[in-house]
């Protein structure tokens, strides 16, 4: 008598069950890893593809005043910056070891004030994208302040801003080789003192113009890498305290519409 091995059918089925289990499990795996991959292309083309914005505000410039008066030279542009967020990370690395990015757009302009006893005058000159057209050297002279503007050509401040020096004044003044090109800060220049603000962290000016007003001037900023903040305030006798400006030079984040508004006619062609 023989005996006959009869496989246990509920174990095949079983065996079989988990080969499909497997097999489906391989798929979906395969799966996953595809989506995967095909979710980090749609990221890494999104983020190559889309901006962040970012604006720096000019901040500074001198204070010169002679008797009862006194004239304002500050900064007023703005820098732009515009990066993929792909990018991004990078130019943060780069920015904590002292390497800024190059700006995309620039916004130059200045704004000329003058005090008196008797009041304020504001002016406001914008050279647009043409930041070499502002004026270099600025050097005060008598009652005027002359500079070497576009060309390397004598100009003198007046209520229009920036102009040409006549002939007269030209003689005058000695020409540009009679612009001051050495450091001025806290120095007395041509019978005018001299003072710029926003070159050291942490400074604060208290200058008395006169006996009649009280400019204060200080940065803000504190730490060597901090971007400078300056605030300036008119004091006058028996009046609260007048902000003139106040400037923030740490870049700041805006959106599309607000940063081709700060830059017309710039990078942003669409």
């Amino acid at each position: 008598m023989f005996l006959v091995f009869t496989p246990d059918i509920s174990w095949t089925m079983c065996a079989r069950q988990q080969a499909a289990i497997e097999e489906k499990y391989i798929m979906h795996s395969k799966l996953s890893k595809t989506a995967l991959v095909g979710l980090l292309a749609i990221v890494f083309i999104a983020a190559a593809l889309s901006k962040i914005y970012f604006v720096r505000d000019h901040s500074g410039g001198s204070i010169m005043s002679k008797g009862d008066e006194a004239y304002l030279f500050l900064g007023s542009g703005h820098t732009g910056y515009n990066f993929s967020y792909l990018e991004y990370p990078l130019i943060r690395v780069k920015e904590y070891f002292y390497a800024p990015p190059f700006p995309e757009d620039r916004n130059a302009s200045i704004i000329v004030m003058r005090i008196t006893p008797s009041g304020t005058e504001r002016y406001s000159i914008n050279f647009g994208k043409d930041a070499g057209g502002t004026p270099q050297l600025l050097t005060p002279f008598e009652n005027d302040f002359y500079a070497m503007c576009r060309g390397a050509a004598l100009c003198k401040w007046t209520h229009s801003g920036f102009q040409p020096a006549t002939e007269e004044e030209q003689r005058r003044f000695g020409g540009i080789d009679h612009l001051v090109r050495g450091a001025m800060n806290n120095e007395t220049i041509n019978g005018w003192s001299v003072h710029q603000i926003g070159r050291s962290r942490g400074e604060h000016l208290e200058l008395s113009i006169g006996g009649k007003f009280v400019i204060s001037a200080k940065n803000e900023a504190a730490l060597e890498q901090e971007s400078p903040r300056v605030s300036i305030d008119l004091i006058r006798p028996g009046i609260a305290p007048e902000n003139l400006y106040h400037a923030d030079g740490a870049p700041r984040r805006v959106s599309k519409a607000e940063y081709k508004r700060d830059f017309p006619g710039g990078s942003l062609k669409e």
